[in-house]
């Protein structure tokens, strides 16, 4: 069963906005798919940090895992007894969107929802709560950072593609 992870919008630079709007032309998925597929990517890469992070949350606050799940589910954070062992300095590791920075003209975008699984929901419940930032700024991060890392190997040569047949005759 897929869970609606509510969203009201992101923020995106400029670039990273006339991006989205080109492959999303191309490919012929909408822009709410692509940010979907992004932060499922996201968590899928990271998945073991996050579940450890989940993991320390329940056992800090000394309930089982199934009923933090639930809580997180239905009531989110906000909805969990409070810790009843502190977390302490390096308990938790680095953020792996720590180096993600985002400065200067941002444009902001309208996002209504994405689906997940159960899995990836709370995961990226627990994502944002560590990370102590607003829903936005997180799915910006993740935004970012996917563009980045994948737009010249994954995204660019579909895009020449798409405007020129040359991409076949390979590189000289």
């Amino acid at each position: 069963m897929a869970y609606q992870f509510n969203l009201s919008y992101y923020y995106v630079t400029p670039e990273n906005n006339e991006k989205l709007d080109i492959f999303s032309k191309a490919s012929g998925d909408s822009r709410q798919t692509l940010i979907m597929q992004y932060v499922r990517g996201w968590l899928g890469r990271n998945r073991p940090y996050y579940t450890n992070l989940a993991r320390l949350d329940f056992t800090k606050r000394e309930i089982e895992a199934s009923e933090w799940i639930d809580v997180v589910i239905n009531q989110g954070f906000e909805g969990l007894p409070d810790y009843r062992s502190p977390i302490q300095d390096g308990d938790v590791p680095p953020n792996p969107l720590g180096h993600i920075v985002l400065l200067g003209v941002m444009d902001k975008q309208v996002i209504n929802y994405i689906h997940l699984t159960k899995q990836n929901y709370i995961l990226l419940k627990t994502a944002i709560y560590f990370d102590g930032s607003r829903i936005a700024q997180y799915l910006s991060k993740i935004i970012h950072e996917h563009l980045q890392r994948n737009w010249d190997a994954l995204y660019a040569p579909q895009i020449k593609a798409e405007n020129s047949n040359d991409w076949l005759k390979g590189e000289k």
